[in-house]
């Protein structure tokens, strides 16, 4: 959009031409991914039978699926094992907020097409003074509220706490920069106590007192696992406080021979460890041993602009469950990495990662970059392959790119250790080793 229209003012003829591009190049390549990666025809292919309906279970092996199209449910038997991947929807803001029942409002099931929607049923109207008001600053809620903002439209987000609130506070810091230089309007820390509506403008009463008026709300509040109506008190499946299924390290529910993966646990809800777990599941059930399908650290990224992504410890909570002495932190800006510098990225961003202060082990990491769901898997893997933090710096990285900057953050951390050792390395060199 800023390629096509600059900071020039946006014609709303010319705008509606283009979103009208936006939403058939979004659906193209949804259905894209959806025909050759999840439909019925590649599943088949693969030498899966599908049985399409609601799935409720009658005992530990057997469950009966039923149809809108057929009254009669067929049963299904298992002669090794099940594993439930029902996933989860948006937590029902209603319960939270006042007044939200009486009011239509998105979510991000429904977003893209009530938006584009709603850009056709308002010809009148100009798409750059469409108010969208976004409720929760979590993953969901900042991703959609700079989509929506770039295409055009004014955006409110607000949220209970910071942004992003369990990443590094630096994060959510230069995130809000990010999006108030945007023109998003951020409000941190108030609560939605209401909403009600009048004369066709939605009005949202805060915690402070304050109201923010809208043509449309979208209330990003979290998500719930699907577990209704599967019949799991059957066969007496245990359920988390979270409203998930619980499961032992190996996915295994509370029933043998019974696993479960991904969102309906209550587990963090990331598509990766969702399509990870399901793969562990079935392989504990067909194959001997077991494989470990619960993870303490996940990587992770929220596609922003520019990315954030993160796994292990932050900061804080490695000092508090290592102590703040044996606690490293390594950081360097976007500005002193060169790719960054080249391509104008370097404003907002930085890249840190917390290592232990002894045997230099990655405890954990945030990047706030271009390309940091791929900087972050990197270390990632040498955390899982025991490689310490400075030893990185003996891995080659090629010049420019912005992955050189882990390998030149890791060579400080080697630098300093040397120095350290120095009077040893100077007996060494003397005694001809």
């Amino acid at each position: 959009m800023n390629d096509q229209y600059g900071d020039s003012k946006i014609d709303d003829t010319a705008l509606r031409k283009m979103l009208q591009g936006v939403k058939k190049d979004i659906d193209e390549k949804r259905n894209r991914i959806y025909e050759e990666d999840d439909s019925p025809k590649v599943l088949e292919s693969l030498g899966i039978d599908l049985a399409e309906g609601r799935a409720t279970f009658r005992d530990e092996r057997t469950i009966d699926v039923s149809n809108e199209s057929d009254d009669t449910p067929f049963r299904l038997n298992a002669k090794y094992g099940i594993v439930i991947a029902t996933g989860a929807s948006p937590r029902d803001p209603k319960l939270d907020i006042k007044g939200l029942d009486t009011v239509p409002y998105w979510t991000y099931e429904n977003v893209w097409n009530e938006f584009f929607l709603s850009i056709e049923q308002n010809p009148k109207q100009k798409v750059t003074s469409k108010r969208i008001i976004v409720v929760g600053g979590g993953p969901i809620g900042c991703e959609l509220s700079q989509a929506i903002s770039r295409l055009g439209c004014s955006v409110t987000l607000i949220s209970s706490n910071r942004l992003l609130p369990t990443e590094e506070v630096e994060a959510s810091t230069e995130l809000q920069k990010v999006f108030e230089k945007e023109g998003i309007q951020v409000i941190c820390n108030q609560r939605v106590e209401s909403v009600s509506k009048s004369d066709g403008t939605i009005i949202v009463s805060l915690d402070s007192e304050e109201t923010r008026l809208g043509d449309h709300i979208l209330v990003a509040t979290g998500r719930i696992p699907n577990i209704q109506n599967l019949g799991l008190d059957n066969i007496g499946v245990q359920i988390t406080s979270k409203n998930g299924i619980q499961v032992d390290d190996n996915l295994q529910t509370s029933i043998r021979g019974v696993f479960a993966a991904g969102d309906c646990t209550g587990d963090r809800q990331f598509t990766h460890y969702a399509g990870y777990q399901g793969a562990i599941a079935a392989r504990n059930i067909l194959l001997p041993l077991k494989d470990r399908g619960v993870l303490s650290q996940v990587p992770a990224t929220t596609f922003t602009d520019p990315e954030i992504a993160s796994f292990g410890l932050t900061e804080e909570a490695a000092k508090q469950q290592l102590g703040e002495d044996l606690v490293s932190i390594s950081y360097r800006p976007l500005s002193k990495v060169d790719r960054a510098v080249c391509e104008g990225t370097d404003t907002h961003g930085f890249i840190k990662i917390v290592y232990h202060t002894k045997t230099k082990q990655i405890l954990g990491s945030t990047i706030m970059s271009p390309a940091a769901g791929e900087l972050i898997s990197e270390l990632s893997v040498a955390k899982d392959a025991k490689l310490s933090f400075d030893k990185m710096s003996t891995v080659m990285h090629s010049y420019p790119s912005y992955s050189i900057a882990l390998q030149q953050m890791a060579a400080d951390v080697y630098y300093d250790k040397l120095k350290k050792s120095k009077l040893l390395y100077d007996i060494l060199k003397r005694a001809g080793l």
